[in-house]
């Protein structure tokens, strides 16, 4: 069984209401496209092209982005007990955490280290994040 089955599985009529209402209250598909842009925005800064101040204290909070919003907020209404949620919850902070840490270290001068993180740690946190959300925005498609 998938993340989030539990909750989209009955027919009951109750699976769609709330299928209409997460989509009222986030864009799973804009929040996938905007946490795979940040590798590039890292990329950038780690080149030193980017005209972005990042500040990885800032970057490294879950809670601060429209998912990390919606996760910490409305999203405890429907999935408080469902182990994907908590799936979801855990690799978003994990994908935050290591992003602030790309720019700490590119901070302290470890280029090294940084690209290093870019290309392991961030990358699977990243595609954890981005394989969560698909599934939940798969069953959010299923009433369409």
């Amino acid at each position: 069984m998938g993340f989030f089955s539990r909750l989209f599985g009955s027919d009951d009529g109750n699976a769609a209401k709330i299928r209409e209402t997460i989509r009222s209250e986030v864009n799973i598909t804009e929040c996938i496209d905007a946490h795979m842009k940040w590798k590039g925005r890292l990329q950038s800064y780690l080149d030193g092209t980017s005209k972005e101040q990042l500040d990885p204290m800032v970057i490294c909070r879950d809670d601060q982005c429209v998912l990390g919003k919606w996760i910490h907020g409305p999203a405890l209404n429907y999935f408080h007990n469902d182990e994907g949620f908590h799936k979801l919850r855990a690799d978003h902070a994990n994908f935050h955490f290591v992003a602030g840490s790309v720019v700490k270290r590119a901070q302290e001068n470890d280029r090294e280290g940084s690209n290093a993180l870019l290309k392991n740690e961030y990358a699977r946190a990243s595609r954890d994040v981005i394989q969560d959300l698909t599934e939940l925005n798969k069953h959010l498609q299923q009433s369409e």
